[in-house]
């Protein structure tokens, strides 16, 4: 499928077999005539097969805002459903040319006196295929049918392209009978077209006239003794020569023996951004990806010719220019197809490692020079139309494994054809390539709105007219206004620049220049709006009042267009200057006149005219002026009015993206910087390469380069608090930012916007958050604000203050990133080769920081020597880095085995130059650790969304299964369960199998997830560990004597587990690694299992990490991962009979939920409320407590009874024994907390439950100690 379930070719498959299943027969066997275009003629019969409903389906789907999950939905539907009927095309010995948009197309090659049999096979093929995949209900409402097209006679292919790129065409008048067949045909019909229909046994179809001389209707075949069809199909096997011989294979393309002449021959017909990933042996499920991209289709409509020939150069013609021009300009002369009038070309820009940043004006460009083109040099063209759009899509293969093709699906692909109908004659583009271009508005016409087929809301079209040279001086202004409530952050050294340059052009009496270096998104633009307020502020820092009183700014923000044009940059300055870039051109000329007059002598006015489009009367000395005399006369007048300008106010420059100046400004400034005390400050990006009076200007002593570095942390934190509104963010908030944004503001303030939009957040009014909480559900960020990043309040007492606090629901793993920051990140993944690419899409499914050694294990077919390589060229250049925590190699593995056997079965399924996760490798002896994480902002989160859903879901269950191998303590701890003995209670609530599968997405089919899905399972009572069965032993030998007191009981364990220290302290030195298995283990493996929807592994593990978390003395992520937990188990019911969780857990995970809350709100100072939860975990675990002092009086002697009593009690078997430890180890804890809890109160009720709880826990204690000796 689309998603990886139906086009998954096995890893086996040389590159010749890989590449013909991507191409018809037609092209696997033919045999080379000569030069292009290539004209072959042969007898067959043609079968259309037109998919309805689709466009109205991706209609649908574009309503909905969530573009990237519909084109998931939209490409399984379709690949699932057109994949069925390749196989049934294929049985039936067809050849399958294309699958164009909602089209295939099948040949069935024989000779003329076979034809009539093969339309009966055809015909037959059709009517099955109807009453198999006649109608797909999909979920949405909107049912796919088939109207199905029967051709057949006299079928031209022509090869048209060069050495480089070939395209296979099939033209002549019975294809486009097929297409007329198509048309006429209506949903779930079969119509012949009438060549068809005479070349047919006539008695063997019944039919309905449709139009005499055009077509029929095949209604049935009359299939009756003594014809037998099986016999029939059996002679029609002996006319096709290429019919699959094998069972296991259906076609015999797939079985040729290798031919490095054929292969060569192959390659022509694909993209080469495909080859390369073939030739890397990616797996085709690992190359489809969903990916905005910019789609162009070039329409021509062609004057009927009886030239065949002709014909075929003339589109041979137009393909060769179509693909040198789209493929100057980014993209990919994709394929080209007939129809009835002519044909058409489909270009695409942004496919899978050609994305650019400027691809809508690359397309927009390309497109006119194609229509310029062709309506100039092909002399058959009637018309020319051209549409281009831009949008997600999927792009990927589609088909059975046998014959897939690599296509693009999408509402905006399909918009292409109706933008061609509705618009004729032009080159026309919807709405988002027009913004997107950033091409000047002029070049532009708005269309008038027309009514598509199946659009039910078109959006606003525009006409491109081509690069309209407007030349006019531009007019004040920058990209961003300062923001009086965001003051700026973090620059107070680049303020300072520009303060020193002031007051060394204010002693000095010299020009002053500072150029800001910094990338996009690290606030340039921002520090130059800081400083045009500081310049104009009367009396600020740095120039005393009594100096200075006016300083004149002149503000100018250059685009990429305005480079081309000449003196574009000064012109627009003085244009400034004058004033006159506001004024109404009427008054344009009367202003200038008295801006210069007293300054330029009234001859030399007319030396203006063509720069500010002025028409001052030419002077007679202007008049024997040539060229080059005047434009220096006029830079000797812009020096004069300058100099004469800043004696009496200081002047200063702001110019921003400089880069875009064009020479010519350069070098005036240069010359002016020498001579005119005069400031500038100017922002540059440093990709670019700036010409070279920009490199001369920039080696001035007078310039000061300053580069703008990226926001600490602390400061993009309170960037966001400022951006969200709030004085308080919660730690995964903190984390969500700092991991995409790496110290860019520009992200931080888009991914805030887009928090707020997606309305994932929850706002607390700080006020009334102090109040102790009685409901775990309402705990919100007064109960955490300690471990909040927090921002100074406003200083106003009366303003409300507010936190925010993420909805327990959301994943912020999962959220996607607004469209503007992944086309960014997609074009930096673009800049890496395709096996950097993979390893990077790989490794963003692991997560942020991840493994070498899961990594490898995602990586089909990769040598380890292959993946250090690729790994160092990436820490080369800063897409990953080692990770800083550990500077060496661990002397031990960090990471211990759940299980010793499920570690040897793992290594006896790997291949054998796969890397095991114990193994410490010699070739990583030069590496500082074998954790990596992502150095460059925004790209692990892009590449994650690149991968369609079924496949991201293979990929998570491939991480899950291994990392639960892994989910434990560390060696240092002597391993286990973080829960203690939790595995051995869950099994003891599961089914007899003793496992919870994990068993979402099984039904697609996916190999790989089916193979996983078999071995991936929560962890088994065999895979114990001996430090349970140890533990007890102290807490036996404490509990085998008797203390009258609570103060010596007390006394006597801090004596016992000083003791224990000790010894550990005697018996090993080795450091802990727990918070490394949290970070690496536990906290993916829970993300892996919520994405993959198998929430009762993720409730396991999510308990295990807050455990973890409270170990370590991380109270809020305990906190965080306990939210995430009861998100899982939903909304509690008032009413305790009403009581369902979502998720199914066994009653001991209950009671651990609780046990872990109650920990947490202790910790929080949430009294009350801990109270409550762990009498709730031991009511759970079958043990009450009381809520009375009468209660607790009964209570007290029950407990010395059954102390007296327990010694009698017969033991159980020694499996009840190891699942009763569990439960008694929880019991322990909760019994411990209360008694904190209780402690804290001075009074004698509390005193008399902290000393019940003191019984009741060592009765548990010895309770244990005694099932642990079994």
């Amino acid at each position: 499928m689309a998603t990886g379930d139906r086009v998954g070719a096995p890893p086996l498959w040389p590159v010749e077999a890989r590449l013909a299943a991507l191409l018809p027969d037609l092209l696997v066997f033919r045999k080379p005539r000569g030069s292009e275009p290539e004209l072959a003629t042969a007898q067959g019969v043609l079968l259309g097969v037109h998919v309805t409903g689709f466009t109205a389906l991706m209609d649908r789907f574009s309503l909905s805002c969530k573009s990237e999950h519909d084109m998931d939905k939209l490409a399984h539907i379709f690949s699932y459903y057109i994949s069925d009927i390749v196989e049934h095309v294929l049985c039936f010995g067809g050849d399958i040319l294309n699958i164009t948009g909602n089209v295939l197309l099948a040949l069935w090659t024989v000779e003329q006196n076979q034809l009539s049999d093969i339309i009966t096979l055809v015909a037959k093929c059709s009517l099955e295929i109807q009453e198999k995949f006649g109608i797909y209900h999909t979920r949405e409402g909107q049912d796919l049918q088939l109207k199905i097209g029967l051709s057949a006679g006299r079928i031209s292919q022509v090869i048209v392209g060069d050495e480089q790129r070939q395209y296979l065409l099939v033209i002549g008048r019975d294809v486009d009978g097929v297409q007329l067949a198509q048309r006429l045909a209506q949903a779930n019909e079969i119509v012949l077209s009438w060549n068809c229909w005479k070349l047919c046994e006539q008695y063997m179809f019944e039919v309905e006239i449709m139009r005499e001389d055009e077509a029929v209707k095949l209604r049935d075949m009359r299939i009756s003794d003594p014809f037998d069809f099986d016999e029939h199909f059996d002679k029609c096997l002996d006319y096709l020569p290429h019919y699959r011989t094998s069972a296991d294979i259906l076609r015999t393309a797939l079985e040729l023996d290798p031919d490095s002449a054929l292969e060569q021959t192959l390659r022509k017909h694909i993209m080469k951004s495909l080859l390369k990933k073939i030739d890397e042996g990616q797996p085709m499920e690992y190359i489809s990806e969903f990916r905005t991209v910019t789609t162009v289709l070039v329409s021509l409509e062609l004057h009927k010719t009886e030239w065949m020939l002709h014909l075929c150069h003339l589109i041979q013609e137009a393909a060769l220019y179509i693909s040198t021009v789209i493929e100057k300009g980014g993209g990919q002369l994709s394929r080209i197809f007939m129809f009835d009038k002519g044909c058409m070309f489909l270009c695409v820009f942004g496919l899978p490692g050609d994305k650019k940043p400027d691809e809508c004006a690359h397309a927009l460009e390309s497109s006119f020079s194609i229509f310029s083109f062709c309506w100039e040099n092909l002399a058959e063209t009637k018309l020319v139309s051209i549409s281009i759009t831009n949008g997600p899509v999927f792009c990927g293969m589609v088909g059975a494994i046998a014959r897939h093709e690599y296509t693009v699906i999408g509402p905006k692909v399909s918009l292409l054809a109706r933008m061609i109908t509705a618009y004729p004659g032009l080159v026309s583009c919807d709405e988002v390539t027009y913004l997107r271009s950033m091409l000047p508005a002029y070049n532009f016409k708005k269309l008038p709105e027309k009514m598509m087929k199946n659009i039910s809301n078109p959006e606003k079209m525009y006409e491109y007219l081509g690069h309209r040279r407007c030349i006019m001086f531009g007019k004040r202004h920058l990209a961003r206004e300062r923001n009086q409530n965001h003051p700026l952050l973090d620059r107070e050294k680049e303020l300072e620049a520009f303060q020193m340059a002031q007051q060394r052009c204010l002693h000095l009496k010299k020009g002053q220049a500072v150029l800001y270096e910094g990338g996009k998104g690290y606030g340039k633009s921002q520090l130059l709006a800081e400083i045009n307020f500081l310049a104009q502020k009367e009396g600020h820092r740095g120039l005393p009042v009594t100096t200075v009183t006016f300083i004149r700014v002149l503000p100018l923000k250059l685009k990429e267009a305005d480079s081309k044009q000449r003196f574009y940059a000064i012109q627009t300055l003085m244009a400034i200057f004058f004033e006159i870039d506001t004024c109404p051109a009427c008054y344009r000329q009367e202003c200038l006149f008295k801006q210069l007059h007293g300054m330029v002598e009234e001859p030399l006015h007319c030396l203006f005219n063509d720069l500010f489009f002025v028409k001052f009367p030419l002077s007679f000395r202007v008049s024997h002026m040539d060229d080059l005399a005047r434009q220096k006369k006029v830079k000797a007048c812009f020096f004069q009015v300058l100099q004469k300008a800043v004696r009496e106010t200081p002047l200063i420059f702001l110019i921003d993206e400089a880069q875009y100046m064009d020479a010519a400004s350069w070098e005036f400034l240069g010359t002016l910087l020498s001579s005119v005390p005069i400031i500038m400050v100017m922002t540059l990006t440093p990709t670019f390469t700036l010409c070279g009076w920009a490199q001369h200007f920039l080696q001035s002593p007078q310039a000061i380069l300053v580069p703008i570095s990226k926001l600490a942390e602390t400061s993009l934190l309170r960037m966001a608090c400022w951006e969200l509104g709030v004085v308080s963010i919660p730690q995964e908030l903190q984390i969500y930012l700092l991991r995409r944004c790496f110290g860019n503001p520009f992200y931080c303030e888009v991914l805030c916007q887009d928090l707020l939009s997606k309305n994932i957040l929850l706002f607390h009014d700080l006020q009334k958050e102090e109040e102790e909480t009685s409901k775990w559900e309402t705990l919100s960020a007064n109960a955490m604000k300690s471990t909040m990043y927090s921002i100074s309040p406003a200083s106003s007492e009366d303003q409300d203050l507010y936190v925010c606090t993420v909805k327990d629901d959301v994943n912020l793993d999962t959220v996607l990133l607004p469209p503007l920051l992944k086309e960014i990140a997609v074009n930096q993944l673009d800049q890496l080769n395709p096996e950097e690419q993979l390893l990077v899409k790989c490794a963003a499914v692991i997560g942020h920081s991840f493994h070498i050694d899961l990594l490898q294990h995602l990586l089909p077919g990769w040598s380890e020597s292959k993946l250090l390589q690729v790994l160092r060229a990436l820490v080369d250049i800063h897409v990953l880095c080692w990770c800083s925590k550990s500077q060496e190699l661990p002397a031990e593995p960090i990471l211990v085995p759940s299980s010793i056997e499920i570690i040897e079965q793992t290594k006896e399924k790997r291949k054998p130059d796969t890397a095991s996760p114990l193994r410490l490798r010699e070739g990583l002896s030069l590496l500082q650790t074998e954790d990596l994480e992502f150095g460059v902002p925004l790209l692990r989160e892009a590449a994650w969304e690149l991968w369609p859903k079924a496949q991201q879901v293979a990929l998570h269950l491939e991480c899950a299964c291994f990392l639960q191998d892994l989910a434990c303590r560390c060696g240092s701890c002597q391993g286990g369960d973080f829960v203690p003995f939790h595995r051995f209670a869950i099994c003891s609530a599961k089914s007899s199998s003793g496992t919870s599968r994990f068993c979402s997405y099984r039904d697609t089919g996916s190999i790989l997830t089916r193979v996983i899905t078999d071995k991936l399972q929560l962890p088994s009572p065999q895979d114990s560990f001996q430090f349970q069965t140890k533990s007890p032993r102290s807490q036996e030998a404490f509990t085998n004597e008797h203390y009258r007191t609570e103060e010596e009981f007390l006394d006597q364990v801090n004596w016992r587990l000083a003791q224990t220290n000790l010894e550990k302290d005697m018996l090993t030195t080795k450091p802990c690694h727990c918070d490394e298995i949290l970070k690496l283990v536990l906290s993916p493996l829970t993300q892996h299992c919520l994405v993959i929807g198998e929430t009762t592994c993720a409730f396991y593990y999510l308990l295990e990490a807050a455990a973890a978390s409270l170990d370590l003395s991380d109270n809020y992520m305990a906190f965080f991962y306990l939210r995430k937990a009861s998100s899982l188990l939903g909304q509690p019911s008032a009413f305790s009979y009403l009581k369902k969780h979502k998720v199914k857990i066994c009653q001991f995970e209950e009671a651990t939920f609780c046990r872990l809350r109650s920990e947490v709100c202790f910790n929080m100072g949430q009294i009350t409320l801990a109270k409550k939860l762990a009498r709730q975990a031991l009511r759970l675990l079958k043990r009450s407590f009381p809520w009375t002092w009468f209660g607790v009086i009964f209570q007290t002697f029950l407990e010395k009874y059954w102390r007296s009593c327990s010694q009698s009690q017969p033991l159980n078997n020694t499996s009840e024994n190891k699942k009763k430890l569990a439960v008694l180890q929880q019991r322990v804890h909760c019994l411990s907390l209360l008694w904190q809890l209780y402690n804290l109160e001075a009074t004698a009720s509390s005193r008399r439950f902290a000393c019940l709880a003191t019984l009741m826990q060592k009765n548990s204690a010895k309770e244990f100690a005694s099932e642990a000796q079994i």
